[in-house]
């Protein structure tokens, strides 16, 4: 019989055993890891002069595709309060087929610091399900594909993004014949075989996505309790993700908390599992992908979040809106460009001068690696905040620039003159500022005009920030050397520069 090996050798044949383990899960040497980048945000508003639907959504959608050609992504619609975003915003009331602000909106887009694929969207602002259809079939036709989903207020926000991969189908689905959609869902048979996303837009209407038809039939699930029974809501979901479910949607109603479960046609096997968290202020859902989450009255935010490899982690933090006499709302401390931009006449600047203030908070707050994934603006009349949730996810860093990849920056967003009649007046504009950007004298200036000749505002407004009044005289000298060769040269110079020795 062979001799007993001693403790001592079994510790050593342990130990060597743990070692190679370790080893064998190293990555290979010389692999390329993705180093997490520092993102770049925008905060993208309507910019029109004008006051339609029409022109309203058409101008945030020219916004929104300017900056995704530079490689940016949607990101996320600042969603919650509706009353307080009208505030905000300064939108005026809705009117039944006069007035509907819903393409006034924050939408948060990002990159990484280095450039970005050039990308596509669409954009959808509703408050019913009327002809909704017909606008999402079309997007899918086209091969767009929904992304990023908000709600505030009455109005449900969507992103479709240009994308390759296998065609979708778009279908809108509302309660009828003492039926609701969730149960037509699991029911219908056109639908049941193909069902692979759902979005609730209202209690009433949901958005489904459907691919091609696979067995077994697709199958939903509510998960709705009290907000302080977290522990009986995560025993809930372990066992449906258990069982293949998928978290679809989150959302407060009232002291409720509905969270929406899909079992995607075609699925078989385990799913992933997911959990709730809660905390004050964007403070939960420090580890795992986001699958949903809503903001209640208080502050606090309800997320749930699933675990996924690599590791993702998820930070939140919270801006508290104030207001100004001269300024209104605003985050933070207010910023020189701001105070300059609320000078001028025109009513796009004051959503401009919000959307900038706001981006200015998220591009300092944000850390590497970190970008942006959900806003909210809610709280009481007298806190109210701006909530934001920013997601460090490896699966999201580019290894290598393609060939792609565009870095040019961004340009700043300034009030369109898109009325009958301004198209040369916007062109003459744009020249102008073009050669103020370029003049080397203005390298320590940020100035800007804008141009009024119709009415009883016939006059060129100087505006920007100078850190001494000799950069704000020597501004003033080169626009009137440059109106000099102008249409305009007899119109009123007022130059409205604010020497901001801090900035």
């Amino acid at each position: 019989m062979p001799p007993r090996p001693s403790r001592a050798a079994l510790a050593r044949a342990t130990t060597s055993a743990l070692l190679l383990a370790w080893l064998i899960t190293l990555p290979a040497a010389g692999a390329a890891q993705p180093a997490p980048p520092r993102y770049d945000h925008r905060v993208v508003v309507s910019t029109t002069e004008l006051d339609t639907e029409r022109e309203v959504d058409a101008s945030l959608a020219r916004n929104v595709n300017a900056m995704a050609a530079l490689g940016y992504q949607v990101s996320a619609f600042v969603g919650g309060d509706g009353p307080a975003i009208d505030r905000l915003l300064e939108r005026k009331p809705y009117v039944a087929g006069l007035v509907d602000h819903g393409g006034q909106v924050l939408v948060v887009m990002h990159r990484p610091e280095s450039g970005g694929e050039p990308r596509e969207y669409r954009l959808l602002h509703t408050r019913t399900h009327l002809g909704v259809e017909a606008i999402v079939a079309g997007h899918a036709r086209d091969g767009f594909r929904l992304t990023v989903t908000a709600a505030e207020g009455a109005t449900f926000h969507a992103a479709f993004e240009k994308a390759d991969g296998p065609p979708v189908e778009y279908r809108v689905l509302r309660t009828e014949r003492r039926q609701g959609w969730d149960q037509q869902l699991v029911t219908h048979p056109d639908l049941r075989g193909r069902v692979r996303r759902v979005v609730p837009m209202s209690l009433e209407t949901a958005l489904v996505e459907l691919g091609a038809e696979a067995t077994p039939a697709a199958e939903f699930q509510w998960v709705t309790d009290k907000t302080h029974e977290r522990s009986r809501i995560n025993q809930r979901l372990a066992t449906h993700t258990a069982a293949g479910f998928r978290v679809q949607h989150v959302r407060m109603r009232g002291t409720n908390l509905d969270i929406a479960l899909l079992k995607p046609a075609g699925t078989t096997g385990g799913g992933v599992a997911a959990a709730l968290e809660d905390g004050p202020w964007g403070g939960p859902c420090g580890r795992g992908a986001i699958a949903g989450a809503d903001l209640f009255s208080d502050g606090d935010v309800y997320c749930v979040a699933e675990v996924v490899e690599p590791a993702v982690s998820n930070r939140g933090f919270d801006l508290v809106v104030t207001a100004e006499p001269d300024l209104g709302p605003f985050f933070g401390l207010p910023s020189c460009e701001m105070r300059a931009r609320l000078t001028t006449t025109r009513t796009a600047a004051t959503r401009i001068a919000r959307a900038l203030q706001f981006e200015r908070e998220l591009n300092r707050r944000n850390q590497e690696g970190y970008r942006v994934s959900r806003a909210w603006l809610g709280g009481r009349p007298d806190d109210t905040r701006l909530v934001v949730m920013s997601t460090r996810d490896p699966r999201e860093w580019p290894t290598r620039a393609s060939s792609t990849f565009v870095s040019s920056p961004a340009p700043t967003l300034r009030p369109e003159l898109d009325a009958v009649g301004q198209q040369l007046l916007r062109q003459a504009e744009e020249d102008l500022n073009r050669q103020l950007e370029r003049d080397p004298e203005l390298a320590d200036v940020k100035a800007w005009v804008e141009i009024s000749n119709t009415g009883a505002m016939r006059q060129v407004q100087l505006i920007g920030c100078a850190t001494h009044r000799l950069g704000k005289e020597r501004a003033e000298a080169i626009v009137r050397a440059l109106l000099v060769r102008t249409q305009f040269s007899n119109l009123r110079l007022r130059n409205q520069i604010i020497v901001d020795f801090w900035r």
